[in-house]
């Protein structure tokens, strides 16, 4: 829903401190994000997972608000040059990803193992880049909102993904969150991983900007 972004996003970092295509072939959104093949052992798909449309008419039915909170940005997007965008959604069992739809979830609470993921195509990759450092909006997020992280924080070709990349490695209480932010070609990526093993976080991530060729 809506607010695994706008919400889940901006609760860590204070914590811590559509189907389609531009072109006619190449990865799209939906071929760059998340796929069952990149999860740890146990991890599932949700039915929340397609592109942008569906998962705003899924989305409807349970938080009518959020819905069109996420409508909203996502037609602003689109001014600023995004053609595509695809959320995927997994976690450890089908009762929590039925969980997750209900108006007042708080996934940024979740002790079981989750991956929220969000892929936006831009037309240029000018305009991804633009995107990503915060000149044009992309769903309200930038990686200065990431810098807050401290210690936790990795920025560049260290991270794994690309030169324009952030991730925030961070646990708090008993819970461990893996979040990145990056720009590749004409994708922008958001990735937020709970309560998995770093390493197998990290490798979501890393297959998934394997595939922005």
């Amino acid at each position: 829903m809506p607010r695994y972004l706008l919400v889940l996003l901006v609760t860590v970092l204070a914590t811590v401190a559509c189907g389609g295509s531009s072109a006619p072939s190449g990865p799209t959104a939906s071929s760059v994000a998340a796929q069952p093949s990149d999860m740890p052992k146990g991890v599932m798909q949700c039915d929340l997972t397609g592109d942008v449309d569906h998962f705003i008419s899924s989305e409807k039915p349970h938080d009518p608000e959020a819905a069109q909170a996420i409508s909203d940005e996502w037609q602003q997007a689109k001014k600023a040059g995004a053609t595509a965008a695809f959320t995927a959604l997994y976690t450890d069992s089908a009762a929590h990803c039925d969980a997750l739809k209900a108006n007042g979830a708080d996934p940024a609470a979740a002790t079981y193992k989750l991956v929220i993921n969000f892929v936006v195509q831009y037309k240029d990759e000018k305009s991804a880049a633009a995107a990503y450092s915060g000149q044009e909006p992309i769903f309200t997020f930038n990686p200065n909102e990431f810098r807050t992280g401290g210690d936790g924080v990795v920025e560049g070709s260290k991270t794994g993904l690309s030169e324009k990349s952030i991730t925030l490695t961070q646990p708090v209480g008993n819970q461990l969150f893996y979040i990145a932010m990056w720009q590749n070609k004409q994708f922008v990526v958001i990735l937020v991983v709970l309560n998995v093993d770093a390493s197998a976080a990290r490798n979501v991530a890393v297959r998934e900007n394997a595939r922005i060729k």
